[in-house]
């Protein structure tokens, strides 16, 4: 009972200051050290606010993390089984969302340093001074909140792109099949108007081919869709532009936009997840129309492919008005957008998230104000 009225004071404090928790819900955090004095001292300090667990060693640490979902690590670096630097390097390689604190005693920098070139979010001294580690803790676990949210926003933003790619491929595949299909209908009027007439022959011809055409148009539209985004597989970097070339044929001949491909034919096979590619590669591409809409023509696109060392690239490159240097550095971030209610602010957020998702970049070369701009997209060769 003594307990549960504890627990019930905690939570109504908590409700009183909008931080309202349950037990269950509670930041959960790792103290890891082989002395029992330094344990209980972090337990004792952090349990009113906390979820305390702890351990003798990196060892159990591990076996806590294996059945445990732990926000924050609080590890001293010298231990008998382990060090803590070990378990620092387990904990980023299996458990990344995970945050770590190591405390260092007297004349152990050296080390502590190496933690944080590690990942570690800071170190500190023993003893340490309670307020301190307070202090630390929250702002570590502050940290860690923004960053979730920050991938989640991420997540959003890209799941949203990918509707906003299906609308437009479903939309350039319609107009596409208009002509064809218009084609078509003419002639079909001219035969039941005069079933007899002389030239059936061609007429019939012209028809077929035009069926033709249409089965290849929603053949793209397919193979643009058809391979899963889960799955990692070789593909064509070359293949990859002209298939988003074709989907954003009707926004290029719309736009009256001339394209200008140099695609290397030498390059690599490349793995990844294609359709995540393609997604990528045609938002350049469809950003690229959208910054030359106004611009005096010509207007032209550059779609280049090429090979240096361990790396394929991709450029693609416009000459619209540029982007002005004072948001350069935010154009990746998402939401953010220049065209008003024309912009989601997805797309340039999507490449960057499928970039690093396929352990390359996107890169922002250097232009000057209204000589277009160049994005560039780096793939390390498997």
């Amino acid at each position: 009972m003594a307990m549960l009225a504890e627990s019930a004071a905690r939570n109504f404090e908590g409700a009183l200051n909008g931080e309202f928790v349950m037990e269950g819900d509670r930041t959960t955090i790792l103290v890891v050290d082989d002395e029992n004095g330094p344990r209980q001292a972090l337990r004792m300090l952090l349990k009113e606010e906390y979820r305390v667990l702890t351990a003798d060693g990196v060892a159990a640490a591990l076996e806590i993390l294996d059945r445990e979902s732990v926000d924050l690590i609080i590890t001293d670096i010298r231990m008998p089984d382990r060090s803590g630097i070990e378990l620092l390097r387990q904990t980023r390689a299996r458990f990344p969302e995970c945050e770590v604190i190591i405390l260092t005693g007297y004349g152990q920098l050296d080390t502590a340093v190496q933690a944080m070139d590690c990942g570690a979010f800071a170190y500190m001294e023993k003893p340490f001074d309670n307020n301190l580690m307070l202090a630390r803790v929250r702002a570590c676990l502050a940290r860690r909140r923004e960053r979730i949210e920050h991938r989640a926003l991420e997540e959003l933003a890209f799941q949203a792109n990918r509707f906003e790619t299906l609308g437009r491929l479903v939309t350039g595949t319609m107009h596409d099949l208009g002509t064809p299909l218009s084609v078509i209908g003419t002639h079909l009027e001219m035969l039941l108007m005069d079933p007899v007439k002389s030239d059936i022959e061609t007429r019939l011809k012209t028809m077929r081919a035009q069926v033709d055409h249409c089965t290849d148009i929603v053949r793209t539209a397919m193979n643009y869709l058809r391979q899963a985004p889960s799955k990692r597989a070789p593909y064509s970097l070359n293949t990859v532009v002209t298939a988003c070339l074709d989907v954003a044929r009707p926004i290029l001949s719309k736009q009256g936009i001339l394209t200008e491909l140099s695609l290397d034919p030498n390059l690599p096979a490349l793995t990844g997840e294609v359709v995540l590619v393609r997604q990528a590669v045609l938002n350049l591409i469809t950003n690229a129309c959208q910054a030359l809409q106004g611009s005096p023509t010509p207007t032209w696109i550059r779609v280049r492919t090429w090979r240096e060392s361990d790396s394929v690239y991709l450029s693609i490159e416009d000459n619209g008005p540029g982007i002005p240097q004072e948001i350069r550095s935010r154009v990746f971030d998402a939401l953010f957008t220049t065209k008003a209610e024309r912009g989601t602010g997805l797309g340039l957020a999507v490449v960057k998230h499928v970039m690093e998702h396929q352990g390359g970049a996107v890169t922002l070369q250097d232009s000057a104000p209204g000589i277009g701009a160049r994005f560039v997209l780096q793939f390390p060769v498997s």
